[in-house]
């Protein structure tokens, strides 16, 4: 015990030893840094004086007292806003870079589509003035020397060549690819229509020619065909001579890199026989009727009920998230009355069809403030721009009508104005070539929508809702009841308010209108949010946002009547 006692008081001592010897040699230091400092002072002045060290403190963020020194934790904005604690305020969706588009929160890089310039028809980079030259965009003008042309036996310009047969001897008239005389003719030209066609036979029309005007409402007199831009003038020249039909000049159709012409029978021959001889020529890649629509309007009434839509889609809370700013909507239908409340400065555009500018009709009106309202009532998108396709007219015994020819060059137009969305609040037959303009509008980023039509359960598909690449809608009451008189069937993809929908009439009115066309034009309007959420989208994301979003049907409704369901703006919005 006390030699473990003396070991003890052993290690004390040289504990406080080396301690006392740390001591003096930290003074010591401390006076040579002080003579360093102040070597001129008087020696007297600093002969056995000590300056003790000066205190250290803790660094800067830090607190507590040297040695022990504690790091503060400075509170910081939280993530998702800016600004300095406390002030910290959340920020909103600034511009995406250039090259990319906002999608949600996000800012994602898309591949801009280019366009040929305006007065150029062709695909990027690919472009030709209609009747000129063929030439890549960019590249140097062909040398006179080496400038390749069409063979013998072809015409237009180069690499635009058609095969065309020889000309016909005098007294004769071109039918298909052989030479037909002319009757009681011995040379010279003729104005009278070749013999075989003076008197058809049923049987001899094809099939697939007969089904072109089988119950399909046409122009009986006007068929269209479809050509080379670059030849379209020669082609309808040759045509009018060899048919003795009127060729109309060309219309240019960009999007199906094409021109339309109008023929136009001047006798009594039957359409089908015509059409059938003209689908055996080299120079025509598709011929058909000039087919007509019918806006697609159910009965109106004064305004006795409250709007009741906004509630049904849920636009509160949409509109929070999106109103449709700064995108283009086309409204191929009639003429809108512009000076109305509703729709004041909302249309940007409006396409002149030749003749005199129509007058404003209900129709049109009535889509345009489903979309666009913004006074008395609530637009489905507010903020967006409003183009107007006048493309229907109506008279005072029968709907508002419109054709082919006049449906191809509005959304010709429309989507070389910018309108991505297009919205078709009417119906009619099957339509090869409005068929093809909307897939290739459409593999262009374009989206269509369109009402499913008011023929009643046992109608059959109505067009152009009824082409796959178009969102078809059929229309439902304040209930959530189908409208009686909606088309059924597989090709319905979602239904919408369109019974008793408050809309403005003309002069500054209000009335109720129904139909799968007010139904449609609220599914348009929902779409318009979601571009301005997602530039980016196309006619298969719209769609598939707003099936898997959309509210369940009343029970036992079958899918073939609804679709997948009764729009959900917000929900919709959500989803991208």
């Amino acid at each position: 015990m006390l030699h473990f006692l003396s070991i003890l008081v052993t290690v004390v001592a040289a504990f406080i030893s080396d301690t006392a010897s740390a001591a003096s040699l930290q003074v010591k230091e401390h006076i040579t840094v002080a003579q360093k400092v102040a070597p001129n002072q008087g020696s007297q002045q600093n002969q056995g004086t000590v300056t003790p060290p000066p205190t250290p403190h803790c660094p800067k963020g830090t607190v507590g007292k040297w040695p022990i020194c504690i790091e503060i934790n400075k509170p910081r904005c939280p993530k998702g806003t800016v600004g300095k604690w406390p002030r910290c305020y959340r920020r909103g969706p600034g511009p995406c870079p250039k090259g990319t588009v906002r999608a949600g929160k996000k800012c994602i890089k898309v591949e801009r589509k280019r366009y040929c310039p305006k007065g150029t028809i062709g695909k990027w980079p690919d472009c030709y003035k209609p009747g000129g030259t063929y030439r890549s965009q960019g590249a140097p003008p062909p040398q006179k020397s080496g400038t390749q042309e069409c063979a013998p036996g072809t015409v237009g310009q180069w690499p635009h060549c058609s095969k065309v047969g020889a000309p016909c001897p005098e007294g004769h008239v071109r039918k298909n690819k052989v030479c037909v005389a002319l009757p009681g003719q011995t040379g010279g030209s003729s104005t009278t229509p070749p013999a075989a066609f003076s008197a058809p036979a049923a049987q001899d029309v094809p099939p697939e020619i007969a089904a072109l005007t089988a119950n399909r409402p046409h122009r009986p007199r006007e068929i269209l065909i479809l050509v080379l831009a670059a030849n379209a003038d020669q082609i309808a020249a040759r045509l009018a001579r060899d048919y003795n039909v009127i060729a109309d000049p060309g219309q240019t159709i960009a999007l199906l890199d094409r021109s339309i012409v109008r023929l136009r029978l001047v006798d009594n021959r039957p359409l089908e026989q015509v059409l059938a001889a003209l689908a055996e020529e080299p120079d025509i890649d598709l011929v058909q009727p000039n087919y007509v629509y019918e806006a697609s309007k159910g009965p109106g009434a004064e305004v006795t009920v409250p709007q009741y839509s906004p509630d049904t889609l849920n636009l509160k809370d949409a509109h929070r998230l999106a109103r449709g700013n700064r995108v283009k909507i086309a409204i191929i239908d009639t003429a809108i009355d512009e000076t109305h409340p509703e729709i004041a400065g909302a249309v940007a555009e409006t396409y002149a069809f030749d003749g005199e500018p129509p007058a404003p009709e209900g129709h049109g009106t009535a889509i345009a403030g489903i979309l666009a309202a913004h006074s008395v009532l609530t637009g489905v998108a507010p903020g967006a721009r409003l183009l107007s396709v006048p493309a229907f007219r109506s008279n005072k015994t029968a709907l508002a009508e419109s054709t082919s020819l006049e449906l191809l060059k509005g959304i010709d137009w429309a989507f070389a104005s910018g309108a991505r969305l297009i919205n078709m609040s009417f119906t009619g037959p099957k339509d090869p070539l409005l068929g093809r303009i909307i897939k290739e509008a459409a593999a262009d980023g374009g989206i269509f929508v369109a009402a499913a039509g008011n023929g009643g359960p046992t109608a059959p598909p109505l067009y152009p809702a009824a082409y796959p690449e178009v969102i078809a809608v059929t229309a439902t009451d304040q209930s959530d009841r189908l409208y009686a008189n909606a088309n059924r069937g597989e090709y319905i993809a979602l239904a919408a308010p369109g019974v008793d929908i408050v809309v403005p009439g003309l002069s500054g009115s209000y009335e109720l209108q129904t139909g799968t066309s007010m139904a449609a034009a609220h599914v348009a309007g929902v779409v318009a949010l979601m571009l301005e959420r997602n530039q980016s989208l196309d006619w298969r994301d719209a769609q598939s946002a707003l099936l898997s979003t959309a509210r369940t049907p009343p029970e036992g409704a079958a899918p073939k009547e609804f679709g997948a369901g009764i729009v959900n703006a917000a929900d919709a919005l959500n989803s991208l």
